[in-house]
């Protein structure tokens, strides 16, 4: 399967990028055996950057807002969501060039997206942020939720569905959230 995600990656051509993130980190290998969280969040950082959750090199504000909200050292990210069955994907794949861009990279990953989620199959879907929750209501032909400053939930073809504020949202405005969201992540 990993090796499949990653061909689909590798062979579009559909956007203007950067850099592919998830091809250079290696991202898939942190898939566990069976995922039963899908953690979908927006894109990697935009421009020349080299941080991503997924290059453990760099510092990488989304893998400190996730060590916030887990409870866990930045170093055991990663780790805590494989062991628990989760695994973090992106609406956007690839690193896009500038911010104004990001809305047509949505458009064109929402395929990538879709596969994702019926060849991983996860009984739990977290869509983490405005991209992330515009693709999944557009993949699952829902009704976006009525607010992103919150977390929501709904089931829909036997998947529980969470919206929620992005993680660095969280972790900068709304760390009331944060048990919660770890909770949603973590728990059964």
């Amino acid at each position: 399967m990993r090796m499949l995600l990653e061909k689909e990656i590798q062979s579009c051509r559909l956007c203007r990028y950067v850099d592919k993130p998830f091809l250079k980190s290696s991202a898939y290998r942190w898939l566990p055996e069976r995922v039963r969280v899908l953690a979908i969040g927006e894109s990697p950082p935009p421009g020349k950057k080299e941080s991503s959750l997924y290059n453990l090199k760099v510092f990488d504000r989304l893998r400190l807002s996730l060590s916030l909200i887990l409870g866990v050292e930045t170093g055991r990210v990663l780790g805590t969501l494989k062991e628990a069955g989760v695994f973090f994907t992106a609406s956007i794949k690839c690193r896009p060039p500038d911010r104004k861009s990001l809305m047509g990279m949505r458009r064109n990953c929402v395929p990538k997206l879709a596969d994702e989620i019926r060849l991983l199959a996860p009984r739990r879907i977290v869509a983490m942020g405005r991209f992330a929750s515009s693709s999944v209501c557009e993949i699952l032909k829902l009704a976006p939720p009525p607010s992103l400053h919150e977390i929501s939930a709904i089931r829909s073809r036997g998947v529980e569905i969470f919206f929620t504020p992005h993680p660095n949202y969280v972790f900068r405005f709304a760390r009331t959230l944060a048990p919660q969201l770890s909770e949603i992540l973590l728990g059964p």
